[in-house]
C-alpha cells in the first residue's frame, strides 16, 4: 500500500508541474537532458558568457550532415578556435550510438531549429563513416 501511495504522489507531482513521469518522454528530449541540457539549457539559449545558444542557430537549422559532424567532433575542434575567455568547449559526442545521436539531433532541430527536418540513424551512420579513425 505504501508503494502505491508513493507512486500516486509522484504522478500527481509530475502532473502539477507539467512534467511527464520518467520514462514517458521523447527519447531525444531525455537524451538532450542527459548530455546537452547543462550547457545549452532547456530553452536552448545556453549560459551567458559560458555556453552558446543553439536556439535558431545556423548549425541547428542547416544541413543534417554538417550538424551531425559538428556534434560528433565537438564543434570541429572548438578548443583551438574558442573565441571567448571562458575556455569552455563542447566535447565530442562520437561515443554515442547513432540512434541516440539521431534522436538528440531530431529533438534539437524540432525544438530549437524552427521545426527543421528530423535526423535519421542512417544520416548519422553516413557521417560517422567520414570521421577520422582516431579523434
Amino acid at each position: 500500500m505504501k508503494h502505491a501511495i508513493a507512486t500516486l504522489a509522484l504522478l500527481m507531482a509530475a502532473c502539477a508541474t507539467g512534467a511527464e513521469p520518467a520514462g514517458n518522454g521523447d527519447a531525444g528530449e531525455q537524451l538532450y537532458a542527459q548530455h546537452c541540457l547543462s550547457c545549452h539549457q532547456s530553452d536552448g539559449f545556453g549560459v551567458p558568457n559560458l555556453q552558446p545558444a543553439i536556439t535558431g542557430g545556423a548549425w541547428v537549422k542547416g544541413e543534417v550532415p554538417a550538424l551531425a559532424m559538428f556534434v560528433m567532433t565537438g564543434g570541429f575542434n572548438s578548443a583551438e578556435r574558442k573565441e571567448s575567455e571562458s575556455h569552455n568547449v563542447m566535447p565530442a559526442f562520437r561515443h554515442l550510438p547513432d540512434a541516440e545521436l539521431a534522436a538528440i539531433l531530431t529533438f534539437i532541430r524540432r525544438k530549437f531549429g524552427d521545426g527543421a527536418s528530423p535526423v535519421s540513424e542512417a544520416d548519422v551512420t553516413a557521417v560517422r563513416k567520414t570521421l577520422p579513425a582516431n579523434p
